[in-house]
């Protein structure tokens, strides 16, 4: 029992230490400074700290859990049954769910990275006049990185946990399928949406003509582009029309 209670006290300590360290570390690094360099350093000390505060948990918690599962004799320590067959222990099943956890974990401080990131160029937008950027596109592409994120790292959770992802990425594109060819207008306007932010056929504050479609771009969503007309009327426009039509823009600004 008492190299068990020893064990435990030691995880606990170097967890705590550790996380006062990387709350002292931020604190310094944190708060970013002059320049791209202060920005970049700015966005890590905003995404990277909380998560990687839960990891240090996470594997403190289970290293201690399976201290308790050996010093309990939870589990056999062979990996095989009697008849041969494998078999999963309770301390692989634990490790198993570690390394979930850590995948969802740097899933997680990625999605909060691309989120920094992306409020990074916003604010040059806003401070630097000889940058223009579309800070409409900006927080588009960052939810269309963010979902990336997250559809990966679940992939990646599900392989890590001994899942059959030949079956899960096969029932998945079967339903993917299924889906798209349901919503296929929905999925048009979305690539026409990627399509003008790369294309920039146009911008926010153009004026811009295309068959009936008059007036000034207020907007550029993933789904749809927003106009204001002569009117000051709102003018709802799906991406998909402008990669089949022409356009005309008439004002730049």
């Amino acid at each position: 029992m008492q190299p068990m209670l020893t064990f435990i006290v030691i995880t606990i300590g170097l967890a705590l230490a550790l996380h006062l360290l990387l709350f002292g570390i931020t604190k310094l690094f944190g708060k970013g400074g002059e320049g791209t360099l202060g920005d970049i350093r700015s966005a890590i000390g905003a995404s990277l700290p909380t998560p990687l505060g839960v990891a240090i948990w996470v594997i403190a918690s289970t290293l201690i859990a399976q201290k308790l599962v050996e010093h309990f004799a939870w589990s056999p320590i062979d990996l095989e049954s009697s008849e041969g067959e494998s078999v999963i222990t309770i301390d692989i099943l634990i490790s198993m769910i570690r390394t979930g956890l850590l995948v969802i974990i740097t899933t997680w401080f990625v999605a909060r990275g691309v989120r920094a990131f992306s409020s990074i160029l916003n604010n040059w937008h806003h401070s630097k006049d000889t940058i223009e950027l579309d800070t409409t596109a900006i927080q588009a592409l960052a939810s269309v990185g963010v979902v990336i994120t997250w559809v990966v790292g679940f992939i990646v959770t599900l392989q890590s946990l001994g899942f059959n992802m030949n079956a899960v990425i096969t029932i998945g594109g079967i339903g993917g399928a299924g889906i798209a060819f349901a919503s296929k207008d929905v999925v048009a306007n979305f690539f026409g949406g990627i399509v003008v932010m790369l294309n920039r056929p146009f911008k926010i504050g153009d004026h811009i003509v295309s068959g009936k479609i008059d007036g000034k771009v207020m907007r550029i969503g993933l789904y749809a582009t927003y106009l204001e007309t002569e009117n000051g009327d709102t003018l709802y426009v799906p991406n998909s029309i402008f990669n089949n039509s022409e356009i005309l823009t008439v004002n730049v600004t």
